[in-house]
């Protein structure tokens, strides 16, 4: 997977600094439901699918083969403002994308950021951000460097993009793995962008605050990321967020359910308050799974109880 389009997957879920916005005159996207289109299974998205192109089993979106995909993240309860804060052409820049095209526009009259840009030798990449104070969707394609074709079959499939905020959703309509909270006080409490939170007796709070939770996050997986290389990601982009790792205790290659793993505790602090991350990473060929556990305060207590319903974990 590529490693800026995984970055961006993970700027769904945490807050970030804000930029300056591009001076680029706004063009829009208007479109209407159709009986073509189709919803992505686990949002309120819908879109016409580009030839070719079908539901994924590996992630939330649509693939073609192994060398294209549109992964869709709607972050329902998320706000547009601040994951569009790290959506600018100087972050893409700065992890060493080259950008193409960057702008500002709407989809249906929801502010959105557009870019093209490319961060590899052989794949280019095309995403939009868009919604409001109340719900956030990021979508990204990832396509054949040299394949102009697929560029455009994907620019299309974008100016048909629909969204529906009153749509109700199963939050595990498109997941591939299970957890079996029974076992454990954290308990599932609420699905965003292909993320899902679990919390102590499953509250659903609108802010936690110190209080401990689960992320649980699917991932497509390419030959180049293991379990580690998957694990050590997410610790390095926390730290862009205040994380500063002080010490990894109990690393574990030891699979996990029959599936290859990585297990670690994570100790540090978070923007000067003492934590822990616990990180769970579980991969098969083509997906992968990471658990991550962040806990403030009563480490040992709440450690045993992650863990408890991290061992569970089961891929689809």
């Amino acid at each position: 997977m590529n490693k800026i389009l995984l970055a961006l997957a993970l700027c769904v879920t945490l807050s970030a600094c804000n930029d300056k916005k591009s001076k680029t005159e706004p063009v829009d996207i208007v479109s209407i439901k159709t009986a073509q289109h189709i919803n992505i299974p686990g949002t309120r998205i819908y879109i016409i699918p580009p030839v070719g192109y079908k539901t994924a089993n590996g992630f939330t979106g649509l693939q073609k083969g192994n060398n294209a995909y549109i992964q869709m993240y709607d972050l329902v309860g998320g706000n547009f403002n601040t994951n569009a804060a790290t959506f600018t052409k100087k972050s893409f820049e700065k992890q060493g994308a080259q950008v193409f095209e960057f702008k500002d526009m709407t989809v249906n009259n929801y502010p959105a950021r557009y870019v093209s840009m490319q961060g590899e030798k052989n794949s280019k990449a095309i995403s939009i951000v868009f919604g409001d104070t109340t719900f956030s969707v990021m979508i990204m394609a990832m396509y054949p460097a040299t394949d102009d074709k697929a560029a455009d079959d994907i620019k299309k499939a974008f100016a048909t993009i629909y969204y529906d905020k009153d749509l109700k959703v199963d939050p595990f309509a498109s997941a591939f793995f299970k957890l079996n909270d029974s076992v454990s006080t954290f308990k599932f409490a609420k699905s965003a962008s292909g993320f899902f939170v679990y919390t102590l007796n499953g509250e659903n709070k609108k802010s936690l605050g110190d209080d401990p939770f689960v992320n649980v996050t699917p991932l497509p997986k390419d030959t180049s990321m293991t379990a580690r290389s998957i694990s050590e990601m997410f610790v390095t982009k926390l730290a862009q967020y205040g994380f500063t790792t002080q010490q990894v205790k109990n690393p574990s290659y030891a699979p996990v359910n029959g599936l290859p793993a990585f297990e670690s505790e994570v100790y540090g602090s978070l923007n000067g308050k003492k934590c822990l991350i616990y990180q769970l990473a579980v991969t098969t060929t083509d997906k992968a799974v990471i658990i991550q556990g962040i806990v403030k305060s009563d480490f040992e207590n709440q450690l045993a109880e992650i863990k408890k319903l991290a061992r569970t974990i089961q891929l689809k």
